[in-house]
């Protein structure tokens, strides 16, 4: 009923309603690969334990002194990878192959998770720029050239027409401007105080 009303909706664009048309049948493929391959799969199971594992973690080592300050910063680094990671699976750069939850974006485990986590925690163990940056590095070579790869052999990231080092520059660079934002804010907060 809700699909026969959407393509009603949009019965004058033909792109469009050929679009909605796409999604839709996206959407039944979606939830067959979902109920028959993807629930309770042992790579299902190991994003979340990993997803788990890394938040306790996470929660362990941070300064609680600085929480405000670092889960700002994660929530940056989080808003910026999902952007990233959206537009590199609609080009079909890269993809996710298990998703979670059904309807649901399939990078959970690594926009919401690994990722903010590990910048977090470099963040937070080099404040001065010099090592931070040294730093940034050696996580981009780590995530880049191991990490990624361990991914893909585990088949929880495919790449299409995307490179490990297409991906290096980009974990400095947003490491980078996002500390420098966050910079800017904290200064920005300390020079209205009394």
């Amino acid at each position: 009923m809700l699909d026969k009303y959407l393509l009603f909706q949009y019965s004058g664009d033909s792109l469009w309603n050929e679009m909605v048309q796409k999604r839709i049948e996206l959407r039944d493929i979606n939830l067959k690969l979902y109920l028959e391959q993807d629930l309770f799969s042992f790579l299902w199971w190991l994003k979340i334990i990993a997803f788990i594992l890394v938040w306790a973690i996470w929660w362990k080592w941070v300064d609680k002194t600085r929480l405000l300050e670092i889960i700002a910063y994660g929530l940056m680094v989080s808003s910026l990878a999902t952007v990233i990671d959206l537009i590199g699976m609609n080009m079909v750069l890269w993809g996710y192959p298990i998703t979670l939850l059904p309807f649901t974006l399939p990078l959970y485990v690594a926009d919401l998770g690994m990722i903010p986590v590990i910048y977090m925690l470099v963040y937070q163990n080099f404040s001065n720029w010099k090592s931070f940056i040294r730093a940034v590095f050696v996580m981009a070579v780590i995530v880049a050239f191991v990490v990624e790869p361990l991914n893909v052999w585990t088949g929880i990231y495919e790449m299409n027409n995307w490179n490990y080092l297409y991906s290096f520059p980009i974990y400095i660079i947003s490491a980078i401007l996002l500390k420098w934002i966050i910079n800017k804010i904290l200064f920005k907060q300390n020079s209205h105080h009394y």
